[in-house]
């Protein structure tokens, strides 16, 4: 099953790298050789890469959420508890906001999900909530409706609430994967689409950007890619050590 959250019987495996807030662990390396699912420490871990490699970052305009902050808001029992941990992360001031969506429908149960998506806020002219589904048929839609039904108070000032204003939930163009594993990997090769896009926007949307860079063969070598990146990241790292050890 793709991973809603990662499972506490993981805490005590040898940690390979610490990269911002996310630690990953020996068996993500054996998840990423696959075939199998991607969990929510890893698309956690790229979607930081992603946002810490932005020329244009800086700005804020573009926020990429790990998956446990969507998930915990698509779970909170009332609204003004959404509105109190979506507080800092100023939503409605973005231009895009990227949320990866999982259907775990019990949030005592780690791992209980069984498919990944993306929801992006687009807040470019009227807010409106863009969902990209690697299967047939959309069937993390509900998942990410639910998301998008505790976001949008908070994407509207009061009279447009009361004016019942709609933030519509659109299905954006998504190449579809052709196993039963990989769509965390879309995920993360949507997410680097639109990234790219960002960097180089030149008016419109990304779904140009998406269709032409994601299919099934970038998405087999993203595995193989990521992989090499995480590689690197823990020599840089210990190149660092090594080079501070000298030092002192």
């Amino acid at each position: 099953m793709a991973s809603g959250s990662s499972s506490s019987s993981e805490e005590g495996e040898e940690r390979v790298l610490s990269h911002g807030d996310v630690v990953l662990i020996r068996s993500d390396l054996a998840i990423l050789r696959g075939p199998r699912f991607i969990n929510d420490r890893i698309i956690a871990f790229y979607l930081a890469h992603l946002s810490a490699g932005l020329r244009q970052g800086g700005d804020g305009d573009l926020l990429l959420l790990p998956p446990s902050i969507p998930y915990l808001l698509s779970n909170l029992p009332d609204p003004a508890s959404v509105a109190a941990v979506a507080e800092p992360l100023r939503l409605a001031s973005r231009r895009l906001v990227l949320l990866p969506v999982n259907d775990n429908p019990d949030a005592s149960v780690p791992e209980g999900g069984s498919h990944w998506t993306l929801l992006v806020l687009d807040n470019a002219a009227a807010p409106r909530f863009v969902h990209h589904d690697s299967l047939p048929g959309a069937p993390n839609l509900p998942a990410a409706a639910r998301l998008a039904d505790a976001l949008r108070p908070l994407l509207l000032p009061s009279d447009s609430r009361r004016r019942k204003v709609a933030v519509p939930l659109v299905e954006g163009p998504t190449p579809k994967q052709r196993n039963g594993y990989d769509c965390g990997v879309y995920v993360m090769a949507i997410a680097r689409a639109i990234c790219g896009w960002w960097e180089n926007r030149r008016g419109g949307d990304w779904f140009e950007a998406v269709t032409r860079e994601v299919d099934a063969d970038s998405v087999r070598a993203m595995r193989a890619d990521l992989l090499q990146l995480i590689d690197d990241l823990i020599q840089d790292k210990a190149k660092a050590n090594s080079a501070s050890n000298n030092t002192t």
